[in-house]
């Protein structure tokens, strides 16, 4: 049985619910186009991959769209559209584009679609969101590649100075951001969205700009990046498709996926890279880091439980702290 999110019609309003759909067959074309793409994307010329950009972080989209749309929406010829479906190993567009309606149907058709109560095992949605968290990891391995993200790493450790920028889950995705570069040894301000402008208008050329927003997409978010991109300040943006509003005003555009039961965003995948830059820039610097990191626990150390045992009348004590 696979899951999905919905939205239940209630009084010609849409709200949302948290429910599972079983579809035990229609569920397989679904599941073979996002594969073929997967599997396939590394190998494909620059053209094509602009298609399966366009399709990855939902590649049942493409089901409403001719082969003239998609292909303005890849900024390719409509033949490389038609090379892309038979690369996939179709006979042709209308194949590929039937293959894509069938898993939209999978996806909602009303036929198959049976609503559940609200999941109350924990341990049982435990499992399912631990399985979608993996799944998304594995599908943005797919979808990255690592010259991007060397070229990444290169601006969040050139940058004299790192800004960091969202709304929503978003903001809570830059804190974590901003905490796991610090740690490295690259401090990062994560802004406040009352405070974008502000923030941006202090950056320069040499500074960074780093912008998250995932759908639905921050118009706040979106701005700042095009201010800065106007201003000539480098922006590195994390979405979660390539061809989101932010694609003509970053610089790097790396899609994240991030798919979740609670129509938002998981922050497992972007923490897990969040995590992972990190690592990376520490590792460069080794001595430097282990330098920072017993600065910060001796500033700290007053701050800390000395003992996790309870303090009962004559039990002793110790002091962290070099005694002086």
């Amino acid at each position: 049985m696979s899951s999905s999110n919905l939205f239940r019609r209630v009084n010609n309003k849409f709200s949302p619910v948290v429910c599972f759909y079983t579809n035990m067959v229609t569920d397989i074309p679904a599941q073979l186009v996002q594969t073929r793409i997967a599997e396939s994307y590394r190998e494909l010329p620059e053209a094509m991959r602009r298609i399966a950009d366009a399709l990855m972080s939902d590649p049942l989209l493409g089901a409403l769209w001719g082969i003239e749309v998609m292909s303005e929406r890849a900024e390719v010829s409509v033949g490389t559209v038609v090379r892309f479906a038979k690369r996939l190993g179709y006979k042709g567009f209308s194949e590929f584009r039937d293959s894509l309606r069938e898993a939209c149907h999978a996806r909602s058709g009303d036929a198959e679609l049976e609503l559940m109560e609200v999941p109350s095992d924990v341990f049982g949605t435990l499992a399912e969101v631990a399985r979608r968290d993996g799944e998304n990891l594995q599908r943005m391995t797919q979808v990255v590649d690592q010259a991007t993200l060397a070229a990444a790493t290169r601006m969040l450790a050139e940058a004299h100075h790192r800004v960091i920028l969202g709304r929503g889950v978003s903001h809570v995705m830059s804190l974590v951001l901003g905490f796991y570069l610090t740690q490295a040894g690259l401090p990062c301000i994560a802004a406040i969205p009352s405070d974008f402008s502000t923030q941006v208008a202090n950056l320069g050329s040499k500074d960074l700009l780093v912008v998250l927003s995932f759908f639905p997409y921050s118009r706040e978010s979106v701005d700042a990046a095009m201010f800065a991109k106007e201003s000539g300040i480098p922006v590195l943006a994390f979405s979660d498709r390539a061809d989101s509003p932010l694609k003509n005003c970053a610089d790097i555009l790396i899609p994240v996926p991030s798919e979740d039961l609670l129509f938002s965003c998981s922050i497992t995948t972007f923490a897990a890279l969040a995590h992972a830059f990190a690592i990376v820039v520490a590792s460069a610097d080794h001595a430097g880091t282990l330098k920072r990191l017993k600065a910060a626990d001796k500033v700290a150390q007053p701050l800390l439980v000395d003992h996790w045992l309870p303090m009962h009348p004559g039990a002793f004590s110790f002091d962290r702290m070099p005694k002086r």
